[in-house]
């Protein structure tokens, strides 16, 4: 697959680089990366985010520009970096159909090999972990602004390397990244020592919510458009409490279900590895890996739980 992409990227001058909606370390990280990667090559690119770039990866140096509509035109070829199913890129995905060559590079055991080459290693920490090879087979010289966007592309989807999925290549390419003159120390401030006020208010409220079920083993906690307003945060001031609720003694699994409407619950559930939570997501439409997944599930918050401890049953 690497040896077909080469050809492409030599062939083409104009790309197109996205990932999925609320996009986390992986995510931000892989595109920032292909972007100076494509860049080194002297190719013109496009990046696509349907979301804005959350807080603590804004210290990621990445392009200049980055577009939050996707343009009605033809590329050379569509990448698209650490997600699922081209759906979940964001509206106005059907625009990109325009671009024959979709080219999907992702680590997740649910991807659907939407594109027309699918380069799929669930074996990976990370998608950042499969791009580091690509950039190693199309041999471009690793640039610090490569290099950074890579290190937190793994560090964050290893959950700084305390998951499952931390894999001895893992170490070794941060460990090249460090030499390259990546901080880890500054990495791990910015991602995970930096957060606002507000964040910790919003917090304080999610928490009072915690409930545990089946003896202690699953743990469920909701946070509201209501808890938004009354702290003045936002959806993306609730990225990684799912993992805080996931350290409580005893609990397997960890629920955290965010209002997205009246009827409509986005739901990231995060296991200590007894549970594959993406098998359950799966029965909502969802994915991800065996410890870390989400969906969305419609229905009253009591629904919701419901079905979920109804699904994890099953």
């Amino acid at each position: 697959m690497f040896a077909k992409i080469r050809k492409i990227i030599n062939n083409g001058q104009d790309f197109f680089v996205t990932t999925h909606i609320d996009p986390d370390g992986d995510a931000i990280g892989s595109v920032f990366s292909m972007y100076w990667a494509l860049r080194s090559l002297g190719k013109n690119v496009t990046v696509y985010l349907k979301d804005h770039v959350p807080y603590r990866y804004e210290f990621l140096p990445g392009p200049g520009q980055i577009s939050h509509v996707i343009p009605e035109r033809a590329y050379d070829a569509a990448f698209v970096l650490d997600c699922g199913d081209i759906y979940r890129i964001g509206d106005g995905y059907e625009n990109l159909r325009k671009t024959e060559m979709i080219i999907s590079i992702d680590h997740h055991n649910t991807n659907e090999g939407f594109g027309r080459i699918n380069v799929l290693d669930t074996g990976a920490s990370s998608t950042g972990e499969i791009l580091y090879g690509l950039y190693k087979y199309l041999g471009i010289s690793l640039s610090y602004e490569i290099a950074v966007n890579i290190y937190t592309a793994i560090a964050t989807d290893t959950g700084s390397f305390r998951y499952e999925n931390t894999n001895s290549k893992a170490f070794l390419i941060c460990e090249e990244m460090v030499r390259l003159g990546v901080e880890p120390a500054r990495v791990s401030r910015m991602v995970n020592g930096n957060h606002p006020k507000e964040r910790f208010l919003l917090l304080g409220q999610v928490l009072s919510t915690l409930r545990t079920f089946d003896e202690g083993r699953v743990a469920i906690a909701y946070v509201t458009e209501e808890m938004f307003e009354n702290t003045r945060s936002t959806r993306e001031y609730s990225d990684g409490f799912a993992e805080l609720i996931r350290e409580v003694r005893g609990v397997e699994v960890a629920i955290l279900l965010r209002q997205v409407d009246d009827r409509r619950y986005k739901v990231s559930m995060r296991s200590k590895g007894t549970v594959d939570v993406a098998d359950v997501c799966g029965l909502f439409g969802g994915g991800g890996h065996k410890n870390a997944a989400g969906c969305h599930i419609d229905g009253s918050l009591a629904e919701v739980e419901a079905k979920l401890l109804e699904a994890m049953k099953r």
